[in-house]
């Protein structure tokens, strides 16, 4: 189809998921962990485990006979949970016979310069995580007079005109970008299922971080809908104490300080790299805690998996699931077709549910099998070697 066409058909996809996403700030959501829990701590804890997923069924498409260089332009690298996804992505991209690049988005010139440097490296596609559009218009102006189509991988196209090439939802009622309020939703679903006697949370964030910001905001909002106890104290953390992991010991005094019978922790490579975990088990006043962690890492899900104390449970994110998805949505932005919403699963996973026999969490599926199934190539798979990488910042 042609780009001028495309376009045309772009302005269409996105009224429809602007429409969506109203109905979804009106209530419209069909998500099962939305709202207060009008049953109790057990209905908490089912929509918990329940979680969020959505498997459409998809209709096959063309695939793109031209090799695509994808640059992906994460949120702040920093944070492990931004760069798995970016990985994430960049894995799917290589698997599916094109060239990644990955740039960080939250470093020091920010999505912007980030995008002009995709633009100055020859990109064919810009795939964004959670960067909406407003306050972006003249960069993606001139990405779009290259002749480079940015993906919008969570984020909204919130400019007028719009000026993304495609939006890619993550549920028909959720954007990409409310996976983080979502995290924390579920983590206070849990805590209140299995804490007696009212939660009382310690909550961990990253100084200057919106990512763990979002998911501490949406805990302590979701605890407050559900009545089910109160934050006793949100810990800022800095990125210099997560590195030469002193905030571990940070941690176990302001647990115990604070009277908190449950620890929030927002990624969880702080719990198994960071050895938070092992510094909650070590102390008699922490061990018997209960402790979420987010991300479903194939470590933090081993410590679950013995039963042992400093994690009890984690929210699961299926981020390969979520790569796929976004490199189809490029699959279909180049077939013409309207982009639809990925659907990869989150969960809460303990030693009882939601757990794989072994590795990390995938939301029960195989990706790559789930969306190569639908494309329809006319030549046989290219395997590219080796694979250019980029995670340092753009130049300014």
């Amino acid at each position: 189809m042609p780009q001028h066409s495309r376009l045309l058909a772009l302005a269409a996809t996105l009224s429809v998921s602007a429409v969506l996403l109203a109905a979804c700030a009106s209530g419209g959501s069909s998500d099962p962990s939305t709202g207060p829990s009008q049953a109790g701590a057990q209905k908490a804890l089912e929509a918990a485990y329940e979680g969020v997923k959505s498997d459409q069924s998809l209709v096959a498409v063309d695939f793109p006979q031209d090799v695509q260089n994808v640059a992906i332009i994460s949120c702040s690298l920093a944070l492990p949970a931004c760069s798995a996804a970016a990985t994430a992505v960049s894995d799917a991209v290589v698997l599916a016979g094109w060239w990644p690049m990955i740039i960080d988005g939250g470093g020091q010139y920010g999505v912007g310069q980030a995008v002009r440097s995709a633009v100055a490296q020859a990109a064919t596609v810009i795939v964004t995580i959670d960067a909406n559009c407003k306050g972006l218009e003249t960069v993606y102006d001139e990405a779009a007079l290259s002749g480079t189509p940015v993906v919008a991988l969570g984020g909204d196209d919130d400019c007028t005109p719009p000026r993304l090439a495609a939006v890619t939802r993550w549920t028909p009622d959720h954007p990409v970008g409310m996976r983080q309020t979502m995290v924390g939703w579920l983590q206070a679903d849990y805590a209140y299922g299995k804490v007696s006697g009212g939660v009382k949370a310690l909550v961990l964030t990253l100084a200057g971080n919106a990512t763990t910001t979002a998911i501490s905001d949406g805990f302590a909002a979701k605890l407050k809908d559900l009545a089910a106890g109160k934050v006793a104290q949100t810990l800022e953390l800095t990125a210099a104490e997560i590195t030469d992991k002193s905030f571990a010991a940070k941690v176990v005094d302001a647990a115990v300080s604070s009277g908190a019978n449950a620890i929030v922790v927002p990624d969880d490579d702080w719990l198994t790299t960071g050895s938070l975990a092992k510094a909650l088990a070590a102390n008699a006043k922490t061990a018997k805690l209960l402790v979420i962690g987010h991300g479903g890492t194939a470590a933090a899900l081993d410590i679950i998996r013995s039963g042992g104390a400093g994690l009890t449970a984690t929210v699961g994110q299926a981020y390969d699931w979520m790569g796929w998805g976004a490199v189809d949505a490029i699959v279909r932005l180049y077939a013409g077709a309207p982009s639809v919403a990925i659907g990869d699963a989150m969960q809460v996973v303990d030693i009882d549910h939601n757990m794989p026999e072994t590795g990390k969490y995938t939301g029960g599926i195989d990706a790559r099998d789930k969306y190569t199934s639908l494309w329809v190539r006319e030549t046989s798979t290219p395997t590219p070697s080796p694979t250019p990488t980029t995670t340092a910042e753009p130049n300014n």
